[in-house]
C-alpha cells in the first residue's frame, strides 16, 4: 500500500527492454490417447464415445485406424499426405482462403511408427466429404482434418519483450508478446472460430507492449495492489486422466520396456468405463 501510494503520479523510469525471439513448432498428429483427450475437452466426449466414433468412421473407410499410438507416419506415406492436405483445403470450410505450404517431411518418421501410424482422413472421405455422417462423426473428422493441417504448417513465431522500471525505488517488470507470423496457429484459430464448442482463450495471455525504449521517461496514472488467491488442484477430467494414465510410473520403467503407463491406447476407454459401472469413479 505504502509503495503503491508513492508511485501514484510519479515518474516512472524504463531500464532495461530485452527482446526475444521465439517459435513454437507445430502438434503432432493424434494418436488415439491424444484425440480422446482433446475430443473430451473440447467437446466433452469420453474417451469410450471418442472410440466409438473413430471406430465407425475406420469401419466406413473415412479414418485410418484408430487403435495406435503412433504420432507419425512411415517415410513412404509422403506423397499420399500431400495430396491429402492439398484436398483438405479446398474441402473443410474453415481452411477455405487460408494460405498453407505444406511441410510434409514433419510427421514422417518411420522409426516411429509401431504397428500402425497416426490417426489421419482417408482418400475416400476427400471423395466423400461429411455427407451423411452423423454430427458427433462431423466434429471428429473436423478435429482430425484440422489436426493433419496444422502438422504440416510453419512454425508459430513470436517476439517477448520484458521491460523492467523504475519508480521511486521500487522496480517494476512488464511482459508482453507480439506474432510475427502466426504460422499453425492461423489454422487452429480458424478451426476453433468455426467450432461451436471452441475453447475458450485463456485468462492471463501476455498481451503486446508499446514500443519501448531504455531511459524512456512515463508518468504513473494508477497504482494498485492486487490480492490473489492459488487454486487448489481440480478434479480429473477424462483427458487429465488419460495423460496421467498414459504417464504412471514412466519415471521408474526401463528405456526398452515394452509398455509405459497404466493400460494401452486401446484399453484405457474400456478401463475407465469397468470403473465407472462398478460404481468406483463418477464422472
Amino acid at each position: 500500500e505504502q509503495a503503491a501510494a508513492m508511485c501514484k503520479g510519479a515518474a516512472v523510469t524504463c531500464t532495461s527492454v530485452t527482446k526475444e525471439q521465439k517459435k513454437e513448432q507445430p502438434p503432432k498428429l493424434y494418436d488415439l490417447t491424444t484425440l480422446q483427450r482433446e475430443a473430451n475437452r473440447l467437446f466433452g466426449y469420453t474417451a469410450k464415445q471418442t472410440l466409438d466414433y473413430a471406430q465407425s468412421l475406420y469401419e466406413k473407410k473415412l479414418l485410418t485406424y484408430p487403435r495406435t499410438d503412433s504420432q507419425y507416419l512411415t517415410e513412404d506415406m509422403g506423397q499420399t499426405a500431400q495430396h491429402l492436405v492439398s484436398d483438405l483445403l479446398g474441402l473443410l470450410p474453415f481452411a477455405q482462403g487460408l494460405d498453407l505450404t505444406p511441410e510434409v517431411g514433419r510427421i514422417l518418421n518411420s522409426k516411429k511408427v509401431s504397428d500402425h501410424h497416426a490417426i489421419i482422413p482417408t482418400a475416400e472421405f476427400v471423395k466423400q466429404g461429411f455427407t451423411g455422417l452423423a454430427e458427433s462423426e462431423c466434429k471428429l473428422m473436423n478435429l482430425v482434418c484440422s489436426k493433419l493441417l496444422c502438422a504440416v504448417a510453419a512454425p508459430h513465431k513470436y517476439e517477448t519483450v520484458t521491460a523492467v522500471f523504475s519508480c521511486v525505488g521500487n522496480e517494476f517488470t512488464a511482459k508482453g508478446k507480439t506474432v510475427k507470423h502466426p504460422g499453425w496457429k492461423a489454422l487452429e484459430d480458424a478451426y476453433r472460430a468455426k467450432t461451436k464448442d471452441a475453447e475458450p482463450k485463456k485468462e492471463g495471455a501476455e498481451k503486446a507492449l508499446p514500443e519501448l525504449t531504455e531511459g524512456q521517461t512515463l508518468s504513473v496514472s494508477a497504482a494498485i495492489v492486487k490480492e490473489g488467491k492459488s487454486s487448489p488442484p481440480q478434479h480429473f477430467t477424462e483427458d487429465t486422466l488419460l495423460s496421467a494414465m498414459e504417464t504412471a510410473g514412466k519415471d521408474d520403467m526401463p528405456e526398452d520396456a515394452e509398455r509405459k503407463g497404466l493400460g494401452t491406447p486401446a484399453t484405457r476407454a474400456g478401463i475407465l468405463e469397468k470403473l465407472v459401472s462398478a460404481g468406483f469413479l463418477e464422472r
